[in-house]
């Protein structure tokens, strides 16, 4: 079963700061349509006032999120569902201490989308071979989320039937 996942890279992130409204239709018109939880948004404003306060996130500047910012909302939007928020802050905390904050985040989308692919047409994962443990927990990571995508569509959402 083939699943076009694709989540936007470093470089097609707007190059402008955004209103916290543009920044969540940007992240649902992009991936919400594959995690989108019973009709409910991924992220609401409350949610990024919640992680602005937690420091997950960096506060706006002139009521505008920067690019750092709204890449952080597509990873956390896409690891909520399977990793609480304390999880996620380490998790890119651990990413970012591994790359500069576009090298982390490309990577993150590639690595995901690849997970997510694996799953789908039900392919081996590569073995852990010479990455190191930061590189092997974050590829696990996408893997977590991958499975839980697959379950969620295939079985929750009714497109294979299981009896």
């Amino acid at each position: 079963m083939e699943y076009n996942f694709k989540i936007p890279r470093w470089e097609e992130l707007p190059n402008v700061d955004l209103y916290l409204d543009q920044v969540i239709s940007l992240i649902d018109e992009t991936i919400g349509r594959y995690i989108n939880e019973d009709g409910k948004k991924m992220i609401t404003k409350t949610m990024v006032n919640n992680y602005v306060k937690q420091k997950i996130i960096d506060a706006p500047k002139n009521k505008k999120y920067d690019k750092v910012s709204v890449a952080s909302l597509f990873v956390i939007a896409i690891l909520k569902p399977v990793f609480s928020m304390n999880e996620i802050s380490k998790l890119i905390s651990l990413a970012l201490k591994a790359n500069e904050r576009d090298v982390s985040y490309n990577q993150f989308c590639q690595v995901t989308e690849g997970a997510v692919k694996n799953v789908f047409e039900g392919k081996a994962f590569d073995q852990k071979g010479e990455l190191n443990e930061a590189q092997y927990i974050l590829r696990n990571v996408s893997r977590t989320f991958a499975c839980k995508l697959y379950v969620k569509e295939c079985f929750f959402n009714g497109n294979i039937c299981v009896e």
